[in-house]
């Protein structure tokens, strides 16, 4: 016998299915509420983020303007050198001394030559030399400012590029010195011979302790004291007597027997840095001065260097290409940037940034802000 629903059965499943649809679908309505409310929030909170990060950045930017306004006062020579405060030591050379110094709330570096010296014109003639790149500006250059005399004492005003150099990175087993970061010094170091040398000027006293290595970790080469111009087409400067001179493990060959320097000369030093960067030792360890230089002009000595302490084979290549003992086989500055950037480019690991990293500015840098990229433009 077949069973029938009352009518009334009907009408309660009727409203019990019509309730369940319309729960069904307020829940529905809330939950597309809920979802629009959080990404309504989401969408605020990134925002939130984001002007955050370039109101942070474009404070870097108004920092690094306000930087360059101090900097480019001091390099037209018109401000007063009585608002030049002297802070601590920073370091100490042959023939001065480095302090850091603040001018109008800026932190700058000071060299104050050494007063009484026994080689004065060895003194003066580092003065003059630190004098003649006043007019360049590179980011892997610590940029002179002024050179001037205060209170009697010769002085060489510069940018403040930090406190660390090459060597105390070198020497400090904390350091981290694997091929990426070699190769980007070396790249470093490179551009800014290259630099130098297309100015008809080669550095000569090129070694780790005369490279800065900034907050941002880029090398900057500094203390121009011993630099000498030289001809075009790399020819041999005229032959003038210098009182100057190197530190003899980083001196090319050709340099240690009198003869006139070429920016070659300064390929043979930074052969020596590459090798340091890579083995953290001492050229020639404790081995006597004059045994060294006997060795290097009449034997062709050179640092122990050992292909199994290394995978890294082209960067050997490149060691052995820098110090040559005829000046005319080793590489140009230009040469071995290209080369670099071609290992670079072809090899995992070492981010297209470094590569583009000379070619970049500070403000770019720091700033992602497209309004503060369009006021640096025009600043």
């Amino acid at each position: 016998m077949e069973n029938f629903a009352s009518p009334g059965q009907i009408s309660l499943e009727s409203n019990s299915q019509k309730a369940a649809i319309v729960n069904s679908r307020r829940a529905k309505e809330e939950n597309n509420t809920f979802q629009l409310a959080d990404g309504v929030f989401i969408f605020h909170f990134r925002v939130m983020v984001l002007h955050e990060v370039q109101r942070t950045l474009c404070e870097s930017c108004s920092r690094l303007r306000r930087r360059d306004m101090v900097h480019n006062t001091i390099h037209s020579g018109k401000f007063d050198a009585s608002e030049l405060e002297l802070g601590r030591l920073l370091g100490s050379g042959g023939f001065g001394c480095v302090y850091e110094a603040r001018y109008r709330g800026e932190r700058l570096a000071v060299k104050k030559l050494h007063q009484g010296t026994k080689n004065e014109r060895a003194a003066l003639e580092s003065f003059e030399a630190e004098s003649s790149i006043l007019h360049f500006s590179h980011p892997n250059i610590v940029r002179t400012l002024a050179v001037l005399t205060i209170m009697d004492a010769r002085c060489v005003i510069m940018e403040f590029a930090g406190e660390r150099n090459l060597q105390s990175v070198i020497n400090d087993p904390f350091e981290e010195l694997g091929r990426d970061r070699r190769r980007k010094f070396s790249l470093n170091i490179a551009t800014a011979l290259e630099f130098a040398h297309q100015q008809g000027l080669a550095h000569l006293d090129l070694k780790p302790g005369n490279v800065l290595v900034t907050a941002d970790d880029q090398c900057k080469l500094a203390d121009f004291g011993c630099c000498r111009a030289v001809e075009e087409n790399n020819k041999p400067a005229s032959p003038t007597k210098s009182n100057l001179t190197g530190t003899y493990a980083y001196r090319a060959p050709e340099l240690l027997k009198g003869e006139s320097p070429t920016t070659k000369a300064d390929i043979y030093s930074y052969g020596v840095c590459l090798w340091q960067m890579l083995t953290r030792e001492q050229p020639y360890g404790n081995e006597n001065q004059h045994v060294v230089i006997f060795g290097v002009v009449a034997y062709q000595l050179r640092p122990e260097l050992n292909e199994e302490i290394t995978g890294d084979e082209q960067y050997v290549n490149l060691i052995r290409q820098c110090w040559q003992a005829e000046a005319k086989f080793r590489p140009a500055a230009s040469d071995i940037v290209v080369k670099l950037q071609e290992i670079a480019s072809t090899e995992k690991g070492f981010t297209r940034d470094i590569l583009e990293e000379k070619k970049v500015n500070d403000y770019d840098r720091v700033c992602c802000s497209q309004v503060c990229h369009e006021n640096t433009r025009l600043h």
